[in-house]
């Protein structure tokens, strides 16, 4: 079997269709590892055994969990935006009265929060990173049609080094982690430890995604991380969202 089949039937469902196969391909190649089906998958009848549907549904599930429940077409409607939207100007005050005002911000899994960007109150040089080129395209489309000073590139944070990212004063990993620990747990601290950035502020929903409080959504064990690697950090709430600014230099 080759896996731009499975590749192509994962991108049947509408919400992963934008995914990038690359990504898709790692998720695949993990789980036939994990549970020792490398030799089996190169089988002609692979995708006719149970097996296959087994594996097909517990991916398509994962990728929905991490990627699908987040997808939107419009800005407006994108979930996490929704939820922010009537505080952005909040967040970024907030944020940068820690920070100062960057010349440069990275937004890591920034679906269509860079269209966020006239709440920021000034002008910086934007990098948008996904994983999405659905979301990539369409900020894309935003920076050049409000003349921007930016780029939107495709990006996995799960496969890619760290490394090739840019230098940058800021970079945003709002309402990322959770969902890249779920693929690969521990990867937050080498995330936290890779970025080449004076400031990481990272954002954790408050709520489950049935509306349902998070009983600990101080994040406890995402506070371990920083006391680990002894990094000064300030947190507070607005919203449905709490929010680590984290000093890395």
């Amino acid at each position: 079997m080759e896996f731009q089949e499975v590749i192509k039937d994962l991108k049947q469902k509408r919400e992963l269709s934008d995914l990038d196969d690359s990504f898709i391909k790692s998720r695949v190649m993990d789980y036939l590892n994990q549970n020792k089906l490398s030799d089996k998958f190169m089988e002609k009848k692979f995708s006719k055994t149970s097996v296959y549907k087994r594996m097909f549904k517990d991916i398509r599930r994962k990728l929905h969990e991490i990627y699908g429940i987040f997808r939107s077409d419009t800005f407006k409607e994108h979930p996490s935006v929704k939820e922010r939207l009537v505080y952005y100007k909040e967040i970024y005050h907030k944020i940068f009265s820690i920070t100062g005002k960057p010349k440069k911000i990275l937004d890591i899994g920034c679906g269509l929060n860079p269209m966020s960007y006239k709440y920021l109150g000034y002008k910086p040089y934007y990098y948008a990173a996904d994983i999405s080129n659905y979301d990539v395209s369409k900020v894309y489309q935003f920076f050049r049609v409000n003349k921007i000073r930016g780029r939107a590139f495709t990006f996995n944070l799960i496969d890619d080094p760290c490394s090739k990212l840019p230098i940058v004063d800021v970079c945003f990993l709002f309402k990322v982690l959770e969902s890249l620990e779920a693929i690969k747990k521990g990867i937050s601290e080498s995330i936290i430890k890779g970025l080449r950035c004076d400031w990481i502020v990272v954002s954790f929903s408050k709520k489950q995604i049935s509306g349902l409080k998070i009983r600990k959504a101080g994040r406890s064990w995402f506070r371990r991380i920083l006391g680990k690697l002894k990094l000064h950090y300030v947190v507070f709430d607005i919203g449905d969202e709490i929010f680590f600014v984290i000093k890395r230099k």
